[in-house]
């Protein structure tokens, strides 16, 4: 499995709380492009807050420049 796919399965995980989803869009160069559907629930009503994409996009550039400081990644929000 790719330094991509991994970062995308890690991050899925926490994402499906809201019942949001990732999808990986690819590489090009050193750039990890990620889609990014949030779930539901913006409100925190029911206790599960959607995180915002630039959040999470620190999150995973973060978890990133441990495995690999030479890779960077982009998180773009979808509908």
């Amino acid at each position: 499995m790719s330094v991509a796919e991994n970062l995308v399965q890690q991050f899925q995980r926490m994402v499906n709380f809201d019942g949001g989803k990732l999808t990986l869009l690819g590489v090009e160069g050193n750039l990890i492009r990620i889609a990014y559907k949030s779930g539901t629930d913006p409100t925190c009503e029911d206790g599960v807050c959607v995180l915002p994409h630039l959040e999470l996009q620190a999150l995973m550039s973060e978890t990133l420049a441990r495995r690999d400081p030479n890779l960077q990644v982009r998180v773009e929000p979808v509908n």
